[in-house]
């Protein structure tokens, strides 16, 4: 992971740093003691360093986000779409107090989350057993078009 985030310059790439961005934030939520370990500091520090050239890429893994809801759906998309959106808050949650934050002073999420609510109205709802054990109740596109009941919210603080 470490020297993933100094060649970001394809789509792909992109998308596996954003994925694996996912499973250390799922990571953090299960083992919040992670965020306390020095490896792990350094990381974030020295990363968000790389990352502010990489900026362009991000916006444009959330523009494709954006694109690929105005499709239809025929098998995943949803749980896909859910995985990048929780991408792009993690990285924002992540990468808060270092120099990549600024970066994102003026990342508006509320256009996307529309887009993801009204799809969700009729493509959303994932089975709780498909949400990925960490997802914080924040994430409510998760959950989308219901809300996480209270018994849910308890698992996912475990």
């Amino acid at each position: 992971m470490r020297e993933q985030y100094k060649t970001i310059d394809t789509w792909a790439e992109t998308r596996q740093f954003m994925d694996d961005i996912v499973d250390i934030y799922i990571a953090l939520k299960t083992n919040p003691s992670i965020e306390e370990d020095t490896k792990f500091q350094d990381y974030i520090r020295e990363s968000a360093i790389e990352l502010t050239s990489c900026t362009d890429y991000i916006y444009d893994f959330i523009f494709k986000m954006e694109q690929d809801l105005c499709y239809t759906f025929y098998s995943n998309e949803w749980i896909g779409i859910c995985w990048r959106r929780s991408a792009v808050e993690a990285i924002k949650e992540m990468y808060q107090n270092t120099c990549f934050e600024e970066h994102f002073t003026d990342l508006d999420t509320e256009e996307i989350d529309d887009h993801i609510k009204a799809k969700g109205e009729y493509e959303g709802y994932i089975p709780q057993a498909q949400i990925p054990i960490g997802i914080p109740s924040s994430h409510w596109w998760w959950w989308y078009p219901e809300t996480p009941t209270t018994r849910e919210i308890a698992n996912i603080q475990k």
